[in-house]
């Protein structure tokens, strides 16, 4: 009678037996980190491309010497939050602009219009940009030969992106920071060997179905390789396939699954 009253202990499964509740909430979170960093990574790639591209234009007006121009080149240059500046003669701003639109040359040069007027190219800092406008009225204002032009909606993108960009990059270590700290709060809990192993086999079992899962959802485009390379890189699987594993080790300690 004692021995049917008293409870069962469940043994610990083996260490290749697959914890489907750990794999299940291991593989969605998974999946929800490889999206992550698809975003991450696309959102740093945009970010990259858009701070490359966007310049300050100061063109010079007719009335402004030649030999003045290097004095205000060298005093733009001084500027804080100016990271280079590039003087551009006429010659200089036909070709330039030869090499990106030829068919638009042509037709200046159609038009008699065989000479450009000489500009300042200016690359900004990020903050600079953030603050585009004012940065750029202070400058119409302190420097009265120069005629500034700038793409406002391609300032405001750079701050937007670059604003996305940095949220998820902090979500992401304050939520790494939660899980190490998750895991050195169930670090007393008793668990076997065999138990966690089985939890671990689970998380990274997860994490090679979560990049299964991605991969089948690209696949469709026609374009797997270009498509994983451009949104994950082998590092980036690496440290998934551990931290799933961890998680998984966390939670098969934490609760006996």
């Amino acid at each position: 009678m004692d021995d049917f009253l008293e409870p069962k202990k469940r043994k610990s499964k083996h260490i290749f037996r697959l914890y489907r509740r750990v794999f299940t909430l291991t593989f969605a979170v998974a999946v929800l980190l490889q999206v992550v960093s698809f975003t991450q990574v696309q959102l740093k790639d945009y970010f990259t491309r858009l701070d490359n591209e966007f310049k300050v234009i100061l063109t010079v007006d007719p009335e402004v010497k030649t030999e003045d121009l290097t004095q205000m080149g060298e005093s733009l240059s001084a500027k804080e939050d100016i990271m280079e500046v590039k003087l551009f003669s006429p010659a200089d701003a036909l070709a330039a602009l030869q090499k990106k639109n030829p068919q638009l040359t042509e037709a200046l040069l159609l038009m008699g219009r065989n000479k450009m007027p000489a500009y300042f190219e200016l690359k900004l800092n990020y903050k600079a940009v953030n603050n585009i406008g004012p940065f750029v009225d202070n400058l119409a204002a302190e420097y009265q030969g120069l005629s500034p032009k700038y793409s406002p909606q391609h300032a405001r993108t750079i701050f937007l992106v670059g604003l996305c960009l940095r949220i998820v990059n902090m979500a992401m270590v304050f939520a790494l920071l939660l899980l190490v700290f998750f895991m050195f709060l169930v670090e007393a809990y008793p668990a076997s060997a065999r138990h966690m192993g089985a939890g671990v086999f689970s998380g990274v079992l997860a994490a090679a179905a979560s990049l299964v899962f991605i991969a089948a959802l690209v696949y469709p485009s026609g374009y797997l390789l270009p498509a994983l390379n451009s949104f994950t890189s082998v590092g980036r699987q690496a440290a998934l396939f551990v931290l799933c594993g961890l998680m998984g080790w966390t939670l098969t300690k934490w609760q006996k699954f």
